[in-house]
């Protein structure tokens, strides 16, 4: 039996150890990120944007509205929900 510390302790390191780790990427393929990104706002077509994250990566799916190179930030909105992230936090950009 154990005490609910040492629980909550052995979940937290089992959490830590089963994160991932971000892709390297390439300067070329930062590039492309970065423009298809960019197509997506001058032409406001639908992207799905995957995001690292070291407990599993997520998928956001919408239009680039906004970037912010000086901050490296990116916009997506779909419909009236929208979400602002890191362009270094993507590792994948689809067209829909």
């Amino acid at each position: 039996m154990m005490l609910p510390e040492h629980k909550v302790r052995t979940n937290r390191v089992n959490e830590q150890t089963e994160r991932l780790s971000k892709p390297e990427l390439t300067n070329e393929e930062q590039q492309e990120l970065f423009k298809r990104l960019k197509v997506s706002k001058s032409q406001t077509r639908e992207v799905s944007v995957t995001l690292f994250r070291d407990i599993g990566n997520r998928t956001i799916f919408g239009t680039v509205t906004s970037m912010d190179p000086r901050y490296s930030l990116i916009k997506v909105e779909s419909g009236s929900i929208w979400e602002v992230f890191q362009l270094t936090d993507v590792i994948r950009v689809d067209f829909a």
